[in-house]
């Protein structure tokens, strides 16, 4: 009805048909179908517009599947007679509002379950009775677990034999130096020395005279800068051992000293500090050096580098182990000329121990060419050989 309304306004005036004129609300039924005449179009184009099925027309709504029934397949509806439409109700239609379609939701489709006749039937299984069977149990195998060195050997290739080192000197018996087999007692002689030290901003001269008649002998060491001196004695025997000190002194004010009684086998100290026991070979702070060279010059073969040597050492309160060790050989260019050395040195063990190093000359009787003593607090005072004379 809207497209001949349409259709009926887009007509010329000429040929529109005058309203009815009705006095009541007519209700007019219009059959589409094959009764409807087409109208007259007078439109040069003649082809015919077929004509969608009407509005009116529902699709069918499929049912609701059953759960034990299966659902068939959808059959297609019937399409509804399509008729020609005129180029003018095409325009009408093309034009006119469309309503939407409704939306058609699909229903899930479950499958059917299989009715319990169809299934076949199966024979029931009997359930297996257990049966107890002894086995044989193996007694334990006791497998050895290899060392770490083994598995280290096994892991890695087999490597070649190392190259054997040189043999380390052997070290003389702790007591070889206390109890040598032979000694040298150095002649007779006066060395003079040019010291240095930081403590004082001055030159520092030593000398060390040293006498000896094979029986007994004298050793004297003085140092001097600008006013200050300090003395250094020592007095003892000579025999099979070396030297057997008997009184040891220093002196800067006052004079403080260590008698070795060998007759009572102790140390004791003019100081009223307590006696301590004498060992074999204990020397004093002087003789010490004296001694170290008549015993190396007597066998320098068996102080090698690396030998340790070790001695009782008495100063003026006390005495203690020292322990010197064969440092290096090493030439020296000294005031007095070039010389040869082996160097030895005793490290301190305590908080305030002095480091002794000591440098003997085998052209010059294994004497001392150069001391250096080291305080714990880095003073130090060192004196090098500068010249030689026979003492007087």
């Amino acid at each position: 009805m809207v497209a001949m309304g349409h259709g009926y306004l887009l007509q010329p005036d000429s040929e529109r048909v005058a309203p009815l004129q009705v006095s009541a609300f007519n209700t007019r039924v219009i059959e589409l179908g094959a009764n409807l005449a087409p109208a007259p179009d007078k439109t040069p184009d003649k082809t015919p517009i077929l004509k969608p099925a009407s509005a009116d027309l529902k699709r069918p709504t499929p049912p609701v599947a059953d759960a034990q029934t299966p659902t068939p397949a959808p059959t297609p509806a019937p399409m509804a007679a399509m008729s020609p439409v005129t180029a003018t109700e095409a325009v009408a239609l093309a034009t006119a509002p469309t309503a939407p379609s409704p939306l058609v939701t699909a229903s899930p489709v479950t499958a059917p379950e299989p009715h319990p006749a169809a299934m076949p039937a199966q024979k029931p299984v009997s359930e297996p009775v257990p049966v107890a069977v002894a086995v044989p149990v193996p007694a334990p195998v006791t497998v050895p677990v290899p060392a770490p060195q083994q598995l280290a050997s096994i892991a890695q290739p087999p490597q070649p034999p190392p190259t054997p080192e040189p043999p380390v000197p052997s070290r003389p018996p702790r007591e070889s130096a206390l109890t040598p087999g032979t000694v040298a007692v150095p002649p007779p002689t006066r060395l003079l020395y040019r010291g240095e030290s930081n403590k004082f901003p001055f030159r520092v001269s030593g000398e060390l005279v040293w006498r000896q008649d094979g029986l007994g002998y004298d050793a004297r060491l003085t140092m001097s800068a600008f006013v200050l001196s300090w003395v250094y004695t020592s007095r003892g025997e000579l025999g099979a051992q070396g030297l057997l000190p008997l009184r040891y002194s220093e002196k800067q004010r006052s004079e403080v000293a260590a008698h070795f009684e060998r007759d009572k086998g102790r140390i004791s100290f003019s100081a009223n500090t307590p006696a301590v026991p004498l060992l074999t070979g204990a020397q004093d702070f002087l003789s010490v050096m004296l001694q170290l060279a008549s015993v190396i010059g007597g066998e320098p073969a068996r102080y090698p580098v690396a030998t340790a040597i070790t001695v009782q050492v008495a100063g003026p309160r006390d005495a203690e182990v020292w322990l010197f060790t064969v440092e290096r050989q090493e030439t020296l260019r000294l005031p007095g000329g070039e010389q040869g050395t082996l160097k030895l040195v005793r490290h301190p063990r305590r908080q305030f121990d002095q480091e002794v190093a000591i440098w003997l000359a085998p052209a010059m009787n294994w004497l001392p060419v150069r001391l250096r003593i080291t305080e714990h607090n880095g003073d130090y005072l060192d004196q090098k050989w500068e010249s030689s004379q026979a003492p007087s």
